[in-house]
């Protein structure tokens, strides 16, 4: 057996809690056993690597979230800026208005 701890880690759990089998045989050949078997039969059947094109998809994602939530930040706080200035202004000019009405 290749993990031949006493101990369950709740990591553990939560795998045998979503698929008993793949907890088992995690635990009896290990992680890295499991992926070469994993490449062997993608090459074999000439399939791609989902786990590693689903990575890069997801790290592609990340960066350009990153770029947009960075950009949309910046919007957002010059949206903000620009409304308070507005805001001023229209106080300042209404409030002249109303100093001239009084004249």
């Amino acid at each position: 057996m290749k993990n031949d701890s006493k101990s369950i880690s709740a990591n553990e759990i939560n795998k045998f809690v979503y698929c008993p089998y793949q907890w088992y045989y995690e635990r009896a050949y290990g992680s890295a056993h499991i992926r070469e078997l994993y490449k062997e039969r993608n090459q074999r059947l000439g399939l791609e690597d989902v786990v590693l094109s689903n990575f890069r998809k997801g790290q592609g994602f990340h960066a350009n979230y990153e770029s947009m939530s960075a950009t949309g930040g910046f919007l957002f706080k010059l949206f903000k800026l620009a409304a308070i200035v507005l805001i001023v202004i229209a106080g300042i000019v209404g409030g002249y208005l109303f100093y001239l009405h009084f004249l």
